[in-house]
């Protein structure tokens, strides 16, 4: 069976076998490479579980994985064996420390970087049946503007873009908004500037950000905060370890921390948002949705 042979269909609410609070989901994008985008993905993970938060964080760079490789993490299996029908979602998750699980991916696979709409539709049978207690998934997505992206990001609660004080990132973190909003109507999002050195410097990027969408009120662009530039980053990489964790007490650690802090303040879902309702049998408190096989 192929995963483009999966569709979605109704279904009602008995099919949800745990009555749970709905869970925080933060997708975290970015338009360009080199923003540090999967590290914030993963410190943010980290802090929110130092914080106490039972936080799951899904490797959605499908095609060019890294979470488990910042983490020092060596997966038997990844998502790719999932959807290949070779073992269940329970089976390949990974545990990066008390409270963070880890859903790794496949790096260097064409058909999961190429992945469409019904194809990533197919991820919410598996995570129909995932029982891992969890309050808040990070979705770590690929950068630009594949179909992938976009289909996570609009199923995630939140959606916080990350860019860096570079015209190249500007002007792709701004295709990729105007993206989001023409072409899947997702008309919310935070952004987050990344590598700048001080917090003037971080509003002055979001402000130059925000000119490029004046025109456009329906579109509601809101400012997350900013992670400085901070070479005990690239330290922590080199051991294979968060920043939080190594450096606690350096610029970056100290932002993260604050951002994480901030995520929590954010309104917590009633229901979950989005076109393909992400992960909603088993995560989300919405309307069932249940795979439907073509024949």
């Amino acid at each position: 069976m192929r995963l483009s042979d999966i569709k979605l269909g109704c279904s009602s609410r008995e099919t949800n076998p745990l009555s749970l609070s709905p869970v925080q989901v933060i997708a975290i994008a970015g338009g360009k490479g080199g923003t540090g985008k999967t590290n914030i993905a993963v410190n943010l993970a980290q802090a929110l579980a130092n914080d106490g938060k039972r936080t799951l964080i899904l490797d959605a760079d499908l095609g060019m994985a890294n979470v488990d490789v910042l983490l020092g993490l060596e997966p038997e299996h990844t998502l790719y064996d999932v959807m290949r029908g070779k073992c269940r979602l329970e089976e390949i998750l990974l545990t990066g420390g008390d409270n963070l699980k880890v859903i790794p991916a496949a790096s260097g696979i064409g058909q999961l970087a190429n992945m469409g709409w019904q194809e990533c539709a197919g991820l919410v049978r598996a995570f129909s049946d995932l029982k891992e207690p969890i309050d808040t998934l990070i979705v770590d997505t690929a950068t630009g503007i594949a179909e992938s992206v976009a289909v996570f990001c609009k199923a995630a609660n939140e959606i916080i873009v990350v860019v860096c004080d570079e015209p190249a990132s500007i002007r792709d973190c701004v295709s990729q908004l105007k993206h989001f909003y023409h072409d899947y109507g997702i008309t919310r999002c935070r952004v987050l500037a990344s590598k700048v050195d001080t917090a003037s410097e971080a509003n002055a990027l979001f402000q130059n950000l925000i000119e490029h969408f004046s025109d456009n009120h329906s579109l509601q662009i809101s400012y997350a905060g900013y992670i400085p530039a901070d070479k005990n980053i690239r330290k922590a990489v080199v051991r294979h370890q968060t920043v939080i964790n190594s450096f606690p007490r350096s610029p970056s650690a100290m932002a993260i921390k604050k951002l994480a802090r901030r995520t929590m303040d954010w309104p917590q879902p009633e229901c979950a948002g989005g076109h393909v309702e992400f992960f909603v049998e088993r995560l989300i408190d919405k309307e069932n949705i249940k795979m439907e096989v073509v024949s």
